[in-house]
């Protein structure tokens, strides 16, 4: 009997034991990241200039759709980027902010050659943007703030640094980062390809440029200017 006990006790213990562990997972997925990395101090746009101001940051602000092809590719190549450690540490001299769908501002100001997504904009820490940042090897003319390549993020990262006279101990001034690997032809699920010569014609668009905003975005943006 006082063995049955003991067996009971025991796994009335374990059990509850088992119920106590927390999902690690759960606690540590940080759920502003919108899969651009759990480990990065993101914060709300509401939030971004009271704490640059508070914490004398400038400030990093992207800018994507969940619908959009571009942005799941820059998503997916930030993930799987031999960048990222870079990417860690050059993002604690931001104050981070990704904004998901209807998350973006809408002030024309953060619009600066359109609304096209995704698209990355360096701001002080006023909220005032800094057109002087922008993607020096933007691959469309017109898109001055569409990046896909972490590489070229990380160097507009590291120019705003310069900027603001912001050293960062563990990167040199002078380096410049580049891919380790040359990119791999994207597949339509990575993002949209470049079309052939014929279709470029029919079209007269890149399919791998930034999206245009849909319908259903410029629906949303009349009522919340009303």
């Amino acid at each position: 009997m006082k063995l049955s006990l003991a067996t009971l006790a025991v796994s009335l213990l374990a059990l509850g034991a088992h119920a106590a562990t927390p999902d690690i997972k759960a606690m540590y997925e940080n759920p502003l990241s919108h899969g651009y990395g759990d480990d990065i101090a993101w914060v709300k746009w509401e939030d971004a200039i009271e704490t640059a101001l508070e914490l004398n940051k400038p400030i990093f602000l992207l800018v994507h759709k969940t619908w959009c092809h571009a942005c799941k590719a820059l998503k997916k190549t930030m993930q799987q980027s031999n960048a990222r450690r870079a990417f860690k540490k050059l993002s604690e001299y931001f104050v981070m902010v990704n904004t998901e769908d209807d998350e973006e501002p809408f002030e024309e100001e953060y619009r600066p050659d359109g609304k096209y997504i995704p698209r990355l904009l360096f701001l002080d820490k006023n909220g005032d943007l800094l057109e002087s940042i922008k993607n020096k090897k933007a691959e469309y003319k017109n898109y001055s703030y569409y990046y896909s390549s972490p590489a070229d993020i990380l160097n507009s990262m590291k120019d705003v640094l310069r900027y603001f006279e912001i050293e960062v101990p563990d990167l040199k001034k002078g380096d410049s980062l580049k891919p380790k690997k040359p990119e791999k032809k994207r597949s339509k699920e990575d993002g949209p390809e470049p079309p052939k010569e014929e279709e470029k014609k029919k079209s007269g668009k890149k399919a791998d440029e930034p999206e245009p905003p849909k319908k259903a975005d410029k629906k949303a943006e009349k009522k919340s200017e009303l």
